[in-house]
């Protein structure tokens, strides 16, 4: 499955202008531009309820085991004693705001058929009951909450994300190789 951040980032890939192609009409440029801020304001808008979600998983989520502390120092983090991990029956998503419902449904972030089993949200990890968070997964997770711990801020690391993605691809952005790398690393 795609990570739900290399579906809202093809829905910007589709709404930025193609290299080396100018708009050919003031009518395209305008509603481009407007396409882009819809997309920088739902990503404006979810980082801000993301900071909420990390507190909420703060207050509720349990601290690593001690194996669990160990692979997050070898993965990189500075801090493994905030790392929270929160069972829930569905991985949080602003559902209740109308146009980021609409806005994650149509990037398909979530929806009918579509499952996220994990995700980072700061220090949090929170983690679908029945998935099974094994050393790999749980590595790649923590991989990512690095990579937060690294950023000036989440917003800054959702920004990268973005740009990552569309320099690179999912497949081959730094962000996501480093964390497939652990994957491998820690099986």
């Amino acid at each position: 499955m795609a990570s739900a951040w290399g579906l809202i980032a093809a829905s910007l890939l589709c709404a930025a202008p193609t290299p080396g192609f100018a708009a050919t009409t003031n009518h395209e440029a305008q509603v481009s531009g407007k396409q882009a801020d819809a997309h920088a304001e739902f990503l404006a808008s979810y980082a801000a309820w993301a900071k909420g979600i990390e507190a909420e998983g703060q207050a509720r989520g349990t601290p690593l085991t001690a194996e669990q502390f160990e692979l997050a120092r070898q993965v990189g983090i500075a801090h493994p004693e905030k790392v929270r991990l929160v069972h829930v029956e569905t991985v949080p998503f602003p559902t209740h705001d109308e146009a980021m419902r609409k806005m994650g449904e149509s990037l398909g972030f979530i929806g009918p058929g579509i499952t996220n089993n994990a995700q980072a949200f700061g220090y949090t990890i929170w983690v679908r009951d029945g998935f099974t968070l094994d050393r790999p997964s749980l590595a790649h997770e923590l991989v990512h909450v690095a990579q937060i711990e690294r950023s000036a801020s989440f917003d800054a690391y959702v920004q990268r994300y973005m740009q990552e993605l569309q320099t690179y691809g999912h497949a081959r952005m730094p962000l996501e190789v480093e964390a497939y790398e652990a994957n491998r690393t820690y099986r």
